[in-house]
């Protein structure tokens, strides 16, 4: 079974992911979200049916060659029999009918790897036919009129148009206009009645470099040329006095502002210091009997 190709990521870039909960902007909107959703939907029951069609004739000739299962072959199919089998497919962008393809053959994929022990985690089965009421209404673009509006606040997707986006696109905006960023899918998708768009881009990544120790040294070096010591020793612009470490003043004013320091005092000897322990002198104190009264 052939598998599509991915995009692959250049070197040094890192694929991330950006989600907006998006509105129509327009009456008719509505009604080209929906042809979309079911356009993604027809195809890949259309292709999903060629397979079946052609496992049921394999099984009862093998000599009928098998349908490749991979994206360009079904695509290919479905692109000579559109005009037949779907002459309104100009109401809905081809990226509709490229995704329900895609879905098909990424299902069929992961069939085959758990039949044959590739695939980790809970079983899966065959394929089946997607119906209105039961499948989640979504459908990616990869090209196309995709992008993300100068004013931050609408996305234009092939065919449907400017979608207004509840949140602001300005950290994702920026990163495109700057050359940072490149987006490489649009997903429309519809949740209780809400739509989202999630955009897929890439990145450059620039991790975090500590600085080496031969650039710790040379810094450490250039601070002893200029007269610096310590960073203790460096005088605040509000005239506070900071004491080197080590040092006690006598005096508990001499920190502060506006009044002369006292000098410093001598430091302490080095020699260990005996603990304070008071020992026992005698029997505890105890009160007298108290006299009786009668």
């Amino acid at each position: 079974m052939g598998v599509r190709p991915m995009f692959e990521v250049p070197d040094g870039w890192v694929p991330r992911g950006f989600v907006f909960e998006v509105e129509t902007t327009s009456p008719e909107q509505p009604a080209q979200v929906a042809q979309a959703f079911g356009a993604r939907r027809y195809a890949y029951n259309w292709a999903l049916g060629q397979v079946r069609a052609n496992l049921d004739a394999r099984t009862a000739d093998p000599t009928i060659p098998p349908l490749a299962w991979n994206f360009y072959e079904l695509r290919k199919a479905w692109n000579q029999a559109k005009y037949e089998v779907a002459p309104w497919w100009r109401c809905a962008s081809k990226e509709a009918y490229a995704s329900g393809i895609a879905d098909l053959v990424a299902g069929l994929r992961n069939w085959s790897d758990a039949k044959a022990g590739r695939r980790k985690g809970a079983w899966v089965g065959f394929p089946c036919f997607k119906a209105r009421h039961r499948d989640p209404g979504r459908v990616r673009f990869t090209t196309g009129a995709m992008r993300l509006e100068p004013d931050r606040r609408h996305l234009t997707l092939p065919v449907i148009g400017k979608l207004r986006s509840k949140e602001n696109t300005r950290r994702l905006e920026r990163l495109v206009v700057k050359g940072r960023a490149r987006i490489l899918s649009m997903t429309l998708s519809q949740r209780g009645g809400r739509l989202a768009v999630a955009c897929r881009r890439s990145s450059p990544s620039s991790p975090a470099t500590r600085p080496s120790r031969t650039d710790a040294a040379a810094s450490t070096s250039a601070s002893a040329s200029s007269g610096w010591s310590s960073p203790t020793m460096t005088a605040p612009s509000n005239g506070w006095r900071i004491l080197p470490l080590g040092r006690r003043s006598t005096s508990s004013s001499a920190a502060w502002p506006g009044k002369s320091p006292a000098a410093p005092s001598d430091p302490e000897p080095t020699g260990t210091r005996k603990p304070s322990v008071r020992r026992w002198t005698g029997a505890r104190r105890t009160c007298a009997a108290r006299p009786s009264t009668s």
